[in-house]
């Protein structure tokens, strides 16, 4: 049997259907009080007064079943009490309205609610059929969503350089190894059939005459070891024709032998034989220092003495020997003082024609600078000492061809001689057979008086003039850019090979570049952060010819 709700009689109320009010208006009637009454007394059965409208309002249902289930599915109350007088025992009338859900539940109409649409399932026998490679294809469809993640997307497409940077890592971690392995075994197999070969330390393995000296020695068959010091590009630890590559400080004039007992110690340990300093970066001096500690280990050194070197170095000493031995010198004035160079200036030969001061005496050959003068005497900051312990010498640069050489001396004799020009236009150096200036370099060599006889190489410059005479501007002590013209057959130190390079520019990248050893040219041209290089003790290096 069907029962009304509880609250079916507040909310029939709401409704208001014309025959609730017609019966609710019949009991007010018979409940009436009188006239001069406040109002009925609305107590035991009085208060069971509505539930006799249950009967007609249930056949009223059918009437408005439609509105009816509207309010039943909500869930809000609303319950009204007629305005009659209650006992003093009873509570007060009140009005609640209740809501369990959001205010939007209740105003959005059932009618106009949307469901989520599903698919509609497959058939049964389909479903039985697929279900196999369905399982079989769920684990490649987890990947395939994993690899499709956004996080993998930006790595593949963003950074690509990364994944690159990762796997050449990985790599080379796995050949590292293998390689090592092999290298030692090849090194304690071939020990014994290489027992015979000399090694041969290189100084100065950062300039590109090292480099070429290095792959001259490892064709003639020699073991070479190279070195360079502290501050200075290592392009020889990336060359296959060396060996070994070390790094020793840099020399210090407060502490001239700690140079060369680093010498001493890389000899010891390697058991070179023959040492030949290119002297690019830092001065022979320190080199010759360093020949009578190698010599009594049994290292033959390819550098003249310590006496020789000064006298070679010193632009002072040269014009000396040049002077004694009735060559042609530039003009030179030997400056000791301040005083010196304002006397100079007020003369006006700086206006003449271009000028030069170089370090001169025994500190100035360790020093080996040299600077281009201003003409005029305003313009004049120079940052070095002038006294009488450190002179100077101001040398004019005569107007004509301007030469370099390399030399090789062997026992105090000019066994080899290479001759470049400096091509202002090109920029660069262009090899050239002189039979003048071959011949200048073996009167003068075979004119000194040496200490002891000269062995190594040098590099004269040279300037002929428009008449035709040679004026040597200086000479320093090592191994200079016009080497990389020297034949491969003897090691640098025989004839010179420049007929195929006559008249073309000498490249220092053709010179760095080799088919079996091409890592040198790669690092030599990659950025260098040359800011961080540590600055000497002292200038060591010749710096260029620019106005101060």
């Amino acid at each position: 049997m069907w029962k009304p709700h509880k609250h079916m009689f507040s909310r029939r109320l709401l409704v208001g259907c014309k025959d609730e009010r017609r019966q609710r208006g019949r009991a007010r009637a018979v409940a009436a009080p009188p006239d001069n009454a406040d109002g009925p007394l609305i107590c035991g059965a009085a208060t069971r007064a509505p539930h006799t409208f249950l009967t007609p309002f249930c056949a009223t249902m059918p009437a408005c079943a439609a509105e009816f289930g509207r309010l039943a599915r909500s869930n809000t109350e609303l319950v009204f009490s007629p305005r009659a007088k209650l006992c003093h025992h009873q509570p007060p009338p009140f009005t609640a309205l209740r809501r369990s859900f959001s205010s939007t539940f209740s105003l959005i109409p059932e009618e106009r609610a949307v469901s989520p649409e599903r698919p509609p399932p497959l058939p049964r026998l389909l479903r039985l059929v697929l279900w196999f490679p369905r399982l079989m294809l769920r684990p490649l469809w987890a990947v395939f969503a994993l690899l499709a993640h956004p996080a993998w997307r930006q790595i593949l497409v963003v950074l690509p350089t990364l994944w690159i940077a990762a796997w050449l890592f990985i790599f080379w971690k796995c050949v590292e190894f293998p390689l090592g392995l092999v290298r030692l075994a090849v090194r304690v197999l071939g020990s014994d059939a290489n027992g015979g070969r000399r090694t041969v330390l290189v100084g100065g393995g950062g300039c590109v005459q090292a480099l070429h000296l290095a792959r001259n020695f490892h064709s003639a068959g020699a073991r070479v070891v190279a070195f360079e010091v502290e501050g200075q590009f290592a392009l020889l630890k990336y060359s296959a024709a060396v060996d070994r590559f070390y790094t020793v400080p840099r020399p210090n004039p407060a502490d001239p032998l700690a140079y060369a007992r680093a010498l001493r110690e890389i000899v010891e340990r390697e058991h070179a034989v023959f040492y030949v300093p290119v002297s690019a970066a830092t001065p022979a001096y320190y080199d010759a220092l360093a020949k009578p500690h190698l010599e009594v280990l049994g290292c033959q050194c390819f550098v003249p003495c310590a006496r020789d070197v000064l006298a070679l170095d010193d632009p002072l000493e040269l014009m000396r020997a040049c002077r004694a031995a009735d060559l042609p010198t530039p003009q030179f004035w030997v400056v000791a003082n301040e005083d010196d160079v304002r006397a100079w200036y007020e003369s006006g030969a700086s206006r003449e024609a271009r000028h030069f001061i170089a370090s001169a005496g025994p500190r100035g050959a360790r020093d080996r600078l040299r600077f281009a003068l201003p003409e005029d005497r305003e313009q004049f900051r120079f940052p070095r000492e002038i006294s009488a312990e450190k002179p100077w010498v101001i040398v004019r640069e005569s107007r004509g061809e301007r030469l370099l050489t390399c030399t090789t001396l062997k026992e105090s004799r000019a066994v080899n001689n290479v001759t470049c020009r400096v091509d202002g236009t090109r920029k660069g150096l262009v090899p050239q057979r002189d039979e003048e200036v071959d011949t200048w370099v073996t009167r003068f060599v075979s004119l000194l008086t040496p200490a002891r006889p000269l062995t190594g190489h040098v590099s004269f410059r040279l300037v002929r003039e428009e008449g035709g005479r040679l004026v040597a501007l200086g000479a320093r002590v090592g191994v200079s850019l016009p080497y990389l013209c020297q034949s491969t057959a003897r090691c640098g130190h025989g004839a010179a090979a420049v007929d195929k390079l006559l008249g073309s520019v000498l490249d220092t990248r053709e010179a760095l570049f080799a088919y079996w050893d091409p890592l040198p040219y790669c690092a030599y041209y990659q950025p260098r952060a040359d800011a961080r290089r540590a600055p000497p003790p002292e200038p060591c290096k010749t710096p260029p010819n620019v106005p101060l």
